[in-house]
């Protein structure tokens, strides 16, 4: 008589597409933080379409037979109409969207303070490179790991972001506007960071 094995339900594959390489720094820092292997994150070209990134993310996800796929990307040009094109592509083909407005860095600052009016991205800079956020210019940092900076401030950045949500929840039109908080639990597998 064999033995019983106990079938071990394994972690969803989840696919992150990002427009740029901060978001990517951002992802693979939650990775690293809650040690998941089961999570693919990719750049692809910060100057494509919305609907270009959409469209990219269903064939990354297709090829890598990912049970979920994300596309994080910011307002940049794309019109409100390009933005809903994004979305009925994105819903048919089961894809989420993360998106911020005006830029991702509108998330990175909610891990210092709330957020309550829109900002320029000049002005996200500016703010960001002062002391009591990286101490150095945002701009040149960009794209470098999070980790020491924002590391053990995931939860307030979620507390910030379900607050601005309450008010600004309509991704194409609010500013401003972030929609990471909904989805950090189902790829991360927790409530509390």
């Amino acid at each position: 008589m064999g033995r019983k094995r106990n079938k071990v339900k394994s972690n969803p594959i989840i696919g992150i597409l990002c427009e740029g390489e901060s978001e990517k720094q951002y992802f693979t820092m939650l990775k690293q933080k809650y040690r998941l292997a089961n999570i693919k994150i990719k750049v692809v070209a910060a100057d494509l379409s919305g609907r270009s990134l959409v469209e990219k993310a269903i064939k990354f996800s297709k090829y890598n037979h990912l049970d979920k796929t994300y596309v994080a990307f910011d307002r940049d040009e794309h019109s409100k109409a390009e933005l809903r094109e994004c979305d009925t592509l994105a819903q048919k083909n089961g894809i989420a969207i993360m998106f911020s407005s005006i830029d991702f860095e509108i998330w990175i600052l909610m891990h210092f303070e709330p957020v309550t009016r829109s900002y320029t991205r000049d002005e996200l800079v500016q703010k960001l490179s002062k002391t009591a956020y990286f101490n150095q210019d945002y701009s040149r940092f960009k794209g470098n790991s999070y980790r020491e900076y924002i590391f053990d401030k995931v939860q307030n950045a979620v507390d910030h972001a379900d607050k601005l949500y309450q008010k600004n929840y309509d991704w194409i039109n609010d500013d401003p506007f972030t929609n990471i908080q909904l989805y950090l639990p189902e790829i991360f597998k927790r409530d509390n960071f």
